[in-house]
């Protein structure tokens, strides 16, 4: 799902259903309810587990709760880029950060991918499994981001 926009959308069709745009009591009322909705759609389709889980539950299925299983290496994978990535920060040396996020940035972009590409396909036991394990490294990849400097 294109981010931008998913926004972009979300942004357009607030701005059509905002209680301000109102001046009937009813309207304005109607108008609250379709916000409240908009934003908690937004919402579940802005994150990937709350979409995943979502997509699952629309196909019968729930999304397991083994959240420390892992691809097979992504751990010391992301441990030596942790590395890199403190001894960067300490030395000041931001074209090797600046390296290291657009690594970060490109698997994320690869796990997100792979998300959808499973939650494309017809859902069943064993991809409900494979996309708690991309989810999971997704969120490996996403914390890192979050905590790189700059």
């Amino acid at each position: 799902m294109d981010e931008q926009a998913l926004r972009q959308s979300f942004l357009r069709a607030s701005a059509e259903h905002h209680p301000d745009r109102f001046v009937d009591p009813i309207e304005q009322a109607e108008a609250v309810e379709m916000m409240s909705q908009l934003t908690d759609s937004y919402r579940v389709l802005s994150d990937p587990e709350l979409r995943a889980k979502a997509l699952l539950r629309l196909s019968g299925l729930e999304l397991p709760e083994d959240k420390d299983k892992l691809p097979p290496d992504l751990l010391m994978e992301v441990m030596e880029v942790r590395e890199e990535m403190e001894d960067a920060i300490a030395s000041d040396n931001q074209a090797e950060l600046d390296r290291l996020r657009a690594w970060a940035t490109g698997q994320r972009g690869m796990y997100l991918k792979k998300l959808a590409q499973l939650l494309d396909a017809e859902l069943d036991a064993g991809k409900a499994s494979q996309v708690r394990l991309e989810l999971n490294a997704l969120r490996y990849i996403q914390r890192m981001l979050e905590q790189m400097p700059g």
